[in-house]
């Protein structure tokens, strides 16, 4: 009964518009009042517990990280540079998104975070140079989500909470991923170019003109070379790291003296709404699935996939339509909260890397960034472009499809994933 009211309370919360941290607790809290399974106490108990961890403080600091850097005029010159280096191809402006998206990822840890940046430029910029609103919405509302594949990633420091699993192997196993994603996005944002005219006839930026873009970003192309070299250095851990991310971030903005004092509390302001939604979602998700482990939900699941007389293969296909199916409805960190615990017992028992199942976790969470009805991205690039999320939707569409094939790939070809962290041991 307690399942069932879980179950049925929280899907009817999600039908009628309830916010996903909201809808997770309320199901929390009147399934355990209906069959006092545990105390109600122990919820909040939970709750405090699931947010009060020394790891969970990077994500805070990478949301400010990556509001300073949009403000003090780093995503700009990032533009500059990809601009300098492949503006001049066949849909050259998809292609300096994709470039930039994909440097700024590395700084802010955040998709939203990186369509909004980096999409609140290219956006108006592609649309100006002649590229349909289709096409711009769709190129960034699939780019920005390459954000949480590569590090550093925030629902990779989430997913390595939950799993217990070394954050900073998750972050080296992403980048191989992340870049064969970008390549990927490329070809298929060229051939939708060069079917639609787009981004032919621009001039070739020169060497003198591109070093001068090099020149102007330099602090800020460094900025990854510190934080993640760092990291992965043994200087110091992925939380330091997101407290060096943002002490460099204010010295560029100081340097570069675009912010203004009147931008601080809209920073600020706007680094508590992100941290604080991801913070409630957290709390609320881990009740749920604190209620899930006491009715034992993760040990019938293993044990039922473990008896079912199929290849692995079979079931790790059953489960990348599970994933990408909540992706659709589930916001990102909850998906990850609720069902990696269920999730990595099975897939372990069957001898596959944790760190493997991670990014194929990340990765499925990413395209359901591109996908309604939830879908972040998707509303952060129909508000930039003044199309409905319908239209962006079915722009994006393309690019869908083409991320699926990559997931497909990447989850039966493991050492797409596990090559740099077996190498940097």
């Amino acid at each position: 009964m307690g399942l069932a009211i879980l179950f049925l309370v929280f899907a009817l919360l999600l039908v009628i518009g309830m916010p996903i941290a909201f809808a997770l607790g309320i199901s929390s809290v009147l399934a355990v009042l209906a069959t006092g399974v545990i105390p109600v106490s122990y919820l909040t108990q939970t709750m405090f517990g699931a947010v009060d961890s020394y790891p969970l403080l990077a994500v805070p600091l990478f949301v400010l990280s990556g509001v300073i850097m949009e403000y003090g005029g780093l995503s700009r010159r990032l533009i500059d540079v990809a601009k300098a280096f492949v503006g001049h191809i066949t849909g050259g402006l998809a292609a300096v998104a994709l470039l930039a998206t994909t440097v700024f990822a590395m700084l802010s840890g955040s998709g939203p975070a990186t369509v909004a940046a980096i999409g609140g430029i290219m956006i108006p910029s592609m649309i100006r140079e002649g590229y349909s609103r289709g096409y711009s919405a769709g190129v960034l509302a699939t780019a920005g989500g390459v954000g949480i594949v590569i590090p550093p990633s925030i629902p990779l420091v989430i997913y390595g909470i939950t799993t217990n699993t070394s954050i900073g192997d998750l972050f080296m196993a992403g980048f191989v991923p992340g870049l064969i994603i970008v390549i990927v996005l490329y070809f298929v944002s060229r051939y939708y170019a060069k079917k639609g005219g787009f981004g032919t006839g621009v001039p070739k930026a020169s060497w003198k003109q591109r070093g001068r873009a090099i020149w102007d970003a330099k602090w800020t192309l460094l900025m990854p070379i510190v934080v993640l070299g760092g990291i992965y250095g043994g200087v110091f851990t992925p939380t330091e790291a997101a407290g060096i991310a943002v002490a460099y971030s204010v010295v560029l903005a100081l340097v570069y003296r675009e912010a203004k004092r009147s931008d601080i509390p809209q920073m600020f302001k706007s680094t508590l709404l992100i941290s604080g939604m991801i913070l409630v979602i957290i709390a609320t998700a881990s009740t749920y699935a604190r209620i899930l482990t006491v009715e034992r939900v993760p040990a019938l699941v293993s044990g039922w996939l473990g008896t079912l007389a199929v290849p692995f293969w079979i079931i790790l296909l059953v489960i990348l339509a599970l994933l990408l199916f909540m992706g659709m409805f589930m916001e990102t960190l909850a998906g990850i909260i609720l069902m990696a615990p269920i999730l990595v017992p099975v897939v372990t028992g069957f001898g596959m890397d944790p760190v493997h199942f991670g990014i194929v976790m990340i990765m499925a969470s990413m395209i359901g960034f591109a996908t309604p009805p939830v879908g972040d991205n998707l509303n952060v690039a129909s508000a930039i472009s003044g199309l409905s999320i319908e239209k962006v939707s079915l722009a994006a569409l393309p690019y869908v499809i083409a991320l699926i094939a990559v997931l497909v790939v990447i989850t039966f070809v493991p050492q797409i994933s596990t090559f740099l962290p077996q190498l940097m041991k």
